[in-house]
This record gives C-alpha cells, sequence and structure tokens, in this order.
C-alpha cells in the first residue's frame, strides 16, 4: 500500500506517526515545500528530512484561491507515483477544487482521495451562522475573526468548496471523534469517516518515563505544583492560568506553576506574574523540544492545566499519570479527558472556575492519584502511536476495500 501525504512541513508528532506507518509496511511518501509553509503556525517546529524513513518529495509553492498554497506539480507527481492513496488536508485540498489536472490524474491512477480534516473548527455545513455566533474564531493572537460581511461571505464559499471535495472524497481521516458529527454534513457518509486520535511519539516518552524512574526528581518535592507546555501565543490563554494561579496561592501559599515554553507572550507573561506578584512561584523555563527534561519537569509536577487552545501536551501529560485540566481545545480533548475520571474541564475563560478545579484537585491527593493512573491507562491503551497508526492503516485498506 503507498500512501501520498501533502503537508506545509512535517511538525515532530507527524513525523512519528509517518515513521511508524512505514514501520508497519506502508510505503509513505510526503511532499512538501523546500521551507517550512506560511501554512504553518507560528513557532511550530518541523523535521528535516534526515530523520524520515519515509521518502520526502519538495515542490515549490504557489498562491491559488483564497490566498493560500498549493503545488503545481502534484498532477505529475501523482502520475509518476501512482499512489493507492492521496491524503490532503487543510489548506491544500482546495487544489482539488481549482485544478482539474490534479482530479484527472487521480481518475486516471486510480488513486483514491482522502481528506485528513481537523474538525474542531469545522461548521457543519448549512449552519454557520449559528455555529459561529456560538464558537467566535479567534487567530494565535487572539484577535476576533469571525466578524465582518466577507468573513462570512469566504466561509460560505469554502464550506461549498468543502462540500464539493467530500462529495468527491473516498474517505477522511480525522484526529476526533468530534469529527463523525460534522463531516457527514458535507456529504460524506458516516463509514467513510475514520476516527484515528492523534499521539506523539508515546513509545520515546513511555521509554523516557522508565528510563527517570530510576533518577532524583529534577525539582523539590512539592504536591501542590502544576504544570503548562506549550508556544507561549495569546490563544494558549497561559494569561487566564496566571490570574486562575493567583487565586489558587491564596489556599496554597507554597504552590508552584511551571511554564515550558517560549514564544511572542513570554514577556507579557513575566510581566504579569511581577503585576500580580506571583513572580517568585512561577518558573519559566523557556523552549524546550528535549523529550527527556520534558519529562523531568511532567514527573516533578502533579496537576497539568491547558487554558486555551492546544491538545498533543494532554497527551505527553497523561503519558506521565497526571490529571488534566482543560476547557476547549482541538477537539481532540474529548476522547482523553473524561470528567471527574482523569480530569476536570472548567467553564471556558473563566479563571475562578479554573482556580477551584485547581484546588479541588490540591485538596485531595488520593483523587490525584487515581486520577493520573486513569490518564496513564488511556495512553496506555486508548491513544498511542501504535493504536493511532494501527487506526490510520485499518483505515486505508477500508478506503482500499470499497
Amino acid at each position: 500500500m503507498k500512501v501520498l501525504y501533502v503537508f506545509g512541513g512535517i511538525p515532530t508528532y507527524a513525523n512519528a506517526l509517518l515513521n511508524k506507518l512505514a514501520d508497519k509496511g506502508v510505503e509513505v511518501v510526503v511532499v512538501v515545500p523546500p521551507k517550512k509553509s506560511t501554512m504553518i503556525g507560528k513557532g511550530v517546529r518541523v523535521i528535516g528530512r534526515e530523520v524520515a524513513n519515509y521518502r520526502v518529495i519538495t515542490s515549490e509553492e504557489r498562491k491559488s484561491l483564497l490566498g493560500k498554497t498549493g503545488f503545481r506539480e502534484l498532477p505529475s507527481i501523482i502520475y509518476r507515483e501512482k499512489p493507492d492513496i492521496f491524503v490532503v488536508g487543510w489548506p491544500f485540498f482546495l487544489q482539488y477544487f481549482t485544478q482539474p489536472e490534479l482530479r484527472k490524474a487521480l481518475k486516471e491512477t486510480k488513486s483514491k482521495f482522502v481528506m485528513r480534516e481537523i474538525p474542531f473548527q469545522v461548521p457543519p455545513y448549512g449552519k454557520l451562522s449559528s455555529f459561529y455566533k456560538e464558537n467566535p474564531v479567534y487567530d494565535e493572537d487572539m484577535n476576533l475573526l469571525n466578524k465582518g460581511l466577507f468573513f462570512h461571505i469566504r466561509q460560505k464559499l469554502v464550506a461549498e468548496i468543502r462540500k464539493y471535495c467530500y462529495s468527491h472524497a473516498d474517505g477522511a481521516v480525522v484526529y476526533s471523534s468530534v469529527g463523525k458529527e460534522i463531516l457527514p454534513t458535507y456529504n460524506l457518509s458516516e463509514k467513510s469517516v475514520f476516527v484515528t486520535y492523534n499521539s506523539n511519539n508515546s513509545e520515546e516518552l513511555l521509554r523516557i518515563r522508565q528510563e527517570l524512574s530510576k533518577e532524583q526528581p529534577l525539582l523539590p518535592q512539592n504536591d501542590h505544583r502544576m504544570i503548562h507546555i506549550g508556544r507561549l501565543v495569546k490563544w494558549k490563554r497561559v494569561d487566564l492560568l496566571m490570574d486562575a494561579f493567583s487565586k489558587v496561592l491564596s489556599h496554597f501559599p507554597g504552590a508552584e506553576l511551571v511554564i515550558v515554553g517560549d514564544g511572542p507572550e513570554m514577556e507579557n507573561l513575566k510581566k504579569q506574574a511581577h503585576d500580580l506578584k506571583i513572580g517568585s512561584r512561577v518558573i519559566f523555563t523557556g523552549e524546550i523540544y528535549d523529550n527527556l527534561l520534558i519529562g523531568r519537569y511532567l514527573l516533578a509536577s502533579s496537576v497539568y492545566v491547558l487554558a486555551g487552545m492546544g491538545g498533543l501536551s494532554i497527551n505527553d501529560a497523561m503519558t506521565f499519570s497526571l490529571p488534566v485540566i482543560c476547557s476547549v481545545c482541538d477537539g481532540t480533548e474529548r476522547d482523553l479527558v473524561y470528567e471527574g475520571s482523569n480530569g476536570f474541564f472548567f467553564r471556558e475563560n473563566d479563571a475562578v472556575d479554573l482556580s477551584e478545579k485547581i484546588i479541588a484537585l490540591f485538596n485531595d491527593p488520593g483523587l490525584r492519584k487515581k486520577m493520573g493512573e486513569h490518564s496513564f491507562e488511556i495512553i496506555k491503551n486508548k491513544v498511542n502511536l501504535d493504536t493511532v497508526s494501527d487506526r490510520y492503516v485499518n483505515a486505508y485498506k477500508t478506503i482500499l476495500s470499497n
């Protein structure tokens, strides 16, 4: 089975998945631009070709519909590679709509057309107005996007293009179960939507966890230490977490907050910590890409908190047996966090409710331990690199058999 993917760059988590698929006998080919695409978020780390056991083809990007990019050479690549399955996600599936040569190439090579969707901000078809009224859309700098006539005209156009593409797709792979609810509204049968979940390199993290169990903790023992991991951009809402933490300190003066990451909000957050007079209780580690060091910080913490957007950091925290507190993230939280079982959900943008959830866990070490154990079980049995890659392989086999 030969699968051809299109990416604007290969993030580390995708690299782990693609390598795992290759290990399981899938011939993986990936088309990327020579340099990281502008479609990739600020600060998102992408890997080089030297760490891949799959094949990488570079192709120049070009501007296309809606100001997004595509690959002019994609039809010729399809003719040359003749993949069994062609997998494409936003915004690259726009090219299927705009380029008849691509549709012709897929038809003549009998390649299956599969959409790879991140569904958490995709409105159900025909319900754009109510969706955006209930779910405001922000960019990473927390600028409100769903305002003005042009936005709604643009989203209506995107919805029609998405419906056209799904009407012609052989299937879709989505990383959260919410996709099963949304994508069938775009003329794709529910049985053709495959929930794969999402995972970092859990095998490496589990090995690191075992290795670190023999070491002394990185930080002094503190049962009231919580941790956040992620790029320091506004939509991660670390500012909200700091507000909540200041309230927690009135109940637990010895509590600590570890913030792992860097980004444009670093100085603003340090100033906020100073203004709230909590600077001595907040540890800013800066940017860390070394999983061994991240693991040390996770093992030294008792609660993981994600106050805004994100996803895979939840997986990492659960791999190290931490309970999770989060709100509305990227959709994957619905498949990872179970209210009262391995974590809590707080009301979106509500610092008081977030602080109360943290205090509840800090007050109950037995509950923290039980929740952390359940987190680990979910990773071990349900959402890890092996099970996620199996879900992809089974999805592709089913699509081919149909």
